[in-house]
């Protein structure tokens, strides 16, 4: 569900800041989180969009966003970077939000303003289509926001990074209805907000307002730093935990063009995919055996192997060289 929006003198408000009356801020040791990413694969965008030469943002790497929010670090994607999580279970659309993005946004002493670094929140089913949350941004777009200095979370909606660390930008699929359907989603991908004023490398929001956020910051944690996304409600199955027992596949890192041999608990024809570190789906089929042979032309090297067996989905990653 969006934030409701208001008027307060000449500032138009959504959601407040974590702890304000009437914020939807979802707090890292809320009841109503029922378990967190585990598989985030990422492709980092310049530390400066404008230039190059500073090369990627470096600070985090896949594990750094899985788990609970505060524990194992922050993932920084850089301007335009993007990570995806993959979800075995699903994410099914329940009443009331759904699930919730944590990055490290903090208060500015002495400021009512915050810092926050934005990012975009798509979702997908099958990994290759993905749709958009709309967001909105009423912060001015006369001032470019630079490193430290502050916005107003009241000012922001449906964009992830809004909240201080600890508290998380909370999204409803019922939103996007129209393009899911009912069906569960399986990836969330943040893309980190360039929020440069300048022509050449701004973002818009969905009514087409530049989207200002603290630019350029040219360190090797540019851009936004995703912390952990958290899952709000059990499936229909009571799950509460993504299925991983049960595979093992080696060798581990494998060779392309060689051999995979996959175990799984039973000998029961299943169903395997292979998707890339973006969620595409590169590879797709009916096994009956316990080894499939790693097409030669598989380009990435981070890889998630999903095997669909009876009624369960197992998962696992994998390293191709």
């Amino acid at each position: 569900m969006c934030g409701i929006l208001s008027v307060i003198g000449t500032r138009a408000q959504y959601a407040p800041a974590a702890g304000s009356p009437g914020s939807n801020a979802i707090y890292k040791d809320s009841s109503i989180i029922a378990y967190w990413a585990d598989s985030i694969f990422f492709d980092r965008g310049y530390i400066a969009i404008n230039d190059s030469s500073l090369g990627l943002a470096t600070v985090g790497d896949e594990n750094s966003a899985t788990g609970k929010a505060l524990e194992n670090g922050v993932l920084s994607l850089g301007d335009g970077g993007t990570a995806t999580a993959f979800f075995s279970m699903g994410i099914e659309n329940h009443d009331g939000f759904d699930f919730a993005v944590f990055e490290n946004g903090f208060e500015i002493p002495g400021d009512p303003r915050y810092h926050m670094e934005l990012a975009y929140v798509e979702v997908s089913i099958d990994g290759i289509h993905f749709f958009r949350f709309p967001n909105y941004s009423l912060s001015q777009d006369s001032i470019q926001t630079g490193n430290f200095e502050g916005m107003y979370p009241e000012q922001i909606d449906g964009l992830a990074g809004k909240f201080i660390a600890g508290y998380g930008t909370p999204f409803d699929l019922d939103i996007l209805n129209d393009s899911i359907g009912n069906s569960p989603i399986y990836y969330i991908r943040i893309r980190d907000v360039v929020g440069a004023l300048d022509n050449r490398f701004c973002n818009y929001d969905s009514e087409g307002r530049k989207i200002n956020d603290p630019w350029p910051s040219a360190f090797a944690s540019s851009g936004f730093d995703l912390d952990a996304i958290a899952v709000l409600h059990k499936n229909a199955t009571g799950l509460s935990e993504p299925i991983e027992k049960g595979i093992t596949i080696y060798p581990n890192p494998v060779i392309k063009g060689t051999e995979l041999h996959i175990d799984l608990p039973t000998n029961n024809a299943s169903v395997v995919k292979i998707y890339n570190a973006i969620g595409q789906c590169m590879f797709e089929s009916n096994f009956t055996s316990n080894q499939i042979v790693i097409p030669a032309n598989f380009a990435a090297e981070f890889l998630i192997i999903e095997c669909k067996q009876n009624k369960f989905t197992y998962t696992t990653k994998m390293i191709q060289q």
